[in-house]
């Protein structure tokens, strides 16, 4: 909780529109015109675990509960990923004390807003894991797989894989192997072609009915740098639509906000991240297509989240989103709220912080 002493002043200078203007705490209370966030609150979890770290990516299992995965396949253990409890209040913030003043024109406390865990005394903490096993169920060698992204679907999870193993695969609860999803062709690894190591797969998200997509960090080898691929497997098929991330940046993380829009963390060198509600919807689909010139239609993008004007924030290496509780609100609010909190990938050097975000939507 180092962070709840900042209070509004955090607040006030991190709340960032759609259009990019900076929202003070006075200005939150209207219904805001398009979706803006604000900055809340920060934790850190795991610390007393010595193999606990280099976590690339979170999502929420059930109320207050959450898996998160490493990218360390070898280091300090076998493949695998972690359960924990979060427990979370809009009101408070992470359990141990009081919340940064969100701005919001409330501070709710009934029981839906609650992230609950195991005890709400308690800060976050692991609770669990498993081993991630390979195809046939047999044990993953050292460097198998940099791990980039986790999402529950249905009753089993799904992650995604970068750097020098790439790839989409749906794991049971207990971490075996079910199966690899298919990638289309202008994907697979030539000297010229497909998936280009650290620009490759990123993040993973789940939609509405189990819809699982998949983001690339910039461009495949033979595409414009930044000209991500967003791919989604439904049906029989895949489409695909391109993600133009900032120059000075790469994706790390896609969250499902449905199965048109999705939230996207982007970092790079330099210590400003900057989370972007973008949208399928209007884009051109570049479905099969083996190499993007740079002039396609691509996904429209709008900032939502940037720490730049956080300047006492201790960001950490910002890695992946997760959702949290939808937060009530009086009769009448004409904005729905829900928290988001952004997990970062520490590699073994510092502590895996959690940081909390309110997220508002206007209605209708």
């Amino acid at each position: 909780m180092r962070l709840r002493l900042w209070g509004a002043v955090l607040v006030t200078a991190g709340a960032v529109g759609l259009s990019g203007t900076t929202v003070g705490a006075a200005d939150a209370a209207p219904a805001p015109k398009t979706v803006v966030s604000f900055y809340t609150d920060s934790t850190t979890i795991g610390r007393l675990i010595p193999t606990f770290g280099a976590i690339s990516g979170i999502d929420r299992t059930g109320n207050g509960q959450y898996v998160l995965v490493s990218t360390d396949v070898g280091r300090l253990g076998p493949a695998r990923f972690y359960t924990a409890t979060i427990p979370y209040n809009s009101g408070t913030g992470f359990a141990g004390g009081p919340a940064a003043d969100s701005g919001s024109p409330f501070v709710g406390f009934g029981s839906s807003n609650i992230e609950t865990g195991s005890s709400m005394l308690a800060g976050p903490a692991v609770a669990g894991g498993g081993t991630i096993l390979g195809p046939g169920n047999l044990p993953m060698l050292p460097g198998a797989a940099q791990f980039e992204g986790i999402r529950a679907v249905g009753d089993d999870y799904v992650v995604a894989s970068g750097g020098a193993h790439q790839f989409v695969r749906v794991l049971g609860r207990n971490g075996s192997y079910l199966r690899d999803l298919p990638l289309p062709s202008a994907y697979r690894v030539t000297s010229k072609t497909g998936l280009n190591g650290q620009l490759g797969l990123t993040g993973v998200a789940v939609g509405p009915g189990n819809r699982i997509s998949a983001i690339t960090a910039g461009g495949l080898k033979q595409d414009p740098r930044t000209s991500a691929r967003l791919i989604t497997w439904a049906g029989r098929g895949t489409s695909e639509y391109v993600y133009r991330t900032d120059r000075d940046k790469v994706a790390a993380d896609v969250l499902s906000v449905n199965n048109t829009d999705f939230l996207v963390l982007e970092r790079g060198k330099g210590r400003v991240t900057r989370i972007y509600w973008t949208t399928t919807r209007g884009a051109q689909a570049v479905s099969g297509k083996k190499k993007l010139a740079g002039t396609e239609k691509v996904m429209p993008k709008k900032p939502i989240f940037s720490t730049a004007p956080l300047q006492e924030l201790t960001a950490g290496n910002m890695s992946g989103l997760a959702w949290g509780n939808w937060i009530p609100g009086p009769r009448g609010q004409k904005y729905r709220a829900r928290t988001l909190f952004v997990v970062t990938n520490d590699v073994f050097a510092g502590p895996t912080r959690i940081h909390s975000l309110e997220v508002q939507f206007p209605k209708g």
